[in-house]
């Protein structure tokens, strides 16, 4: 009788153990996201909210609840949990330890990590708005088989600046991770090309010359908006971020491609009608099936 309540005692730690392991991890999950993603996710949360109350009358009743006020806390709770359940599930499967996560958290959190995480945030703010890669592409010069010419460093950077730049951002693999984004972004056009006659195979060609330029040349672009904005003293900071091996796991993140973007939109309106249900909200008769059967594209296609 004692072996058995032992055992019994022994089991029930051993759940409350794993169930605290989980909690654990996904608060890790919480506070790198918290760190890394914040003032873009508020402000891509904001477009969201704006967006689905736009379509809250197509897919619910009027009725004793208030949808826009539903929406806003859905976006506040619902959302991130579900996001978080979906970095979660990916940091596992690319084998980042809670330990991990924490080292890389604990170095974000310095002074040197808040300033380089500011600072960083200016710098793809700045890549966002320039349009120096889109000014150059001269289709005169593609149609007629030619490349446009190259983006240029721009004068007055420091050369000393530029190689310690290169040196810690491993122009290479920057280079590579644009491959793997472009190869994703271009293979919608890839698959609408494939099926047409042959004529229209030089199409493809031309989309290829575009893609293979952009992806020589964004690198240039890209440190033409760091000089100014991301400091040497940031770059130490990035090289030390660099020796984590949480910090190389989690590039496996990145890029995302068309079909994983599909499936958290798909994923996420899913949850965001379920949520809404569970709160009161009643979904309209006419639209259950198509809610049953939402699916943006199938992500096997891609």
């Amino acid at each position: 009788m004692k072996k058995t309540r032992l055992f019994v005692a022994l089991l029930v730690m051993l759940v409350a153990a794993s169930g605290y392991a989980q909690d654990s991890y996904r608060q890790a999950v919480k506070d790198y996201m918290a760190i890394y993603s914040h003032k873009a996710m508020e402000s891509y949360l904001n477009q969201m909210d704006s967006t689905f109350k736009s379509h809250n009358t197509y897919y619910f009743e009027s009725g004793d609840v208030d949808l826009n006020q539903l929406t806003e806390r859905y976006f506040k709770e619902g959302f991130m949990d579900y996001m978080t359940d979906f970095m979660c599930a990916k940091s596992k499967e690319l084998g980042v330890t809670e330990a991990g996560l924490r080292e890389l958290i604990s170095l974000m959190s310095t002074p040197e990590g808040q300033t380089y995480n500011e600072h960083s945030t200016q710098w793809f703010e700045a890549i966002k708005h320039d349009t120096t890669v889109f000014d150059g592409l001269d289709t005169l010069k593609i149609m007629a088989g030619e490349d446009p010419d190259p983006i240029q460093i721009k004068a007055g950077i420091d050369p000393g600046y530029v190689e310690k730049y290169n040196k810690v951002l491993e122009a290479d693999l920057v280079k590579q991770y644009l491959q793997g984004y472009f190869d994703q972004y271009f293979n919608i056009f890839t698959m609408i090309f494939r099926e047409m006659p042959d004529e229209m195979k030089d199409v493809q060609n031309k989309l290829d010359r575009v893609k293979n330029w952009m992806i020589t040349n964004l690198p240039t672009m890209a440190l033409n908006n760091a000089y100014g904005i991301i400091t040497e003293d940031d770059l130490d900071f990035l090289a030390k971020l660099q020796t984590l091996d949480a910090t190389h796991q989690l590039l496996g993140l990145l890029p995302m491609n068309p079909g994983d973007l599909m499936t958290i939109g798909q994923g996420a309106m899913k949850n965001y009608i379920e949520w809404m249900e569970n709160h009161g909200a009643v979904v309209k008769e006419d639209m259950k099936d198509f809610i049953q059967n939402f699916q943006l594209f199938n992500p096997k296609t891609w």
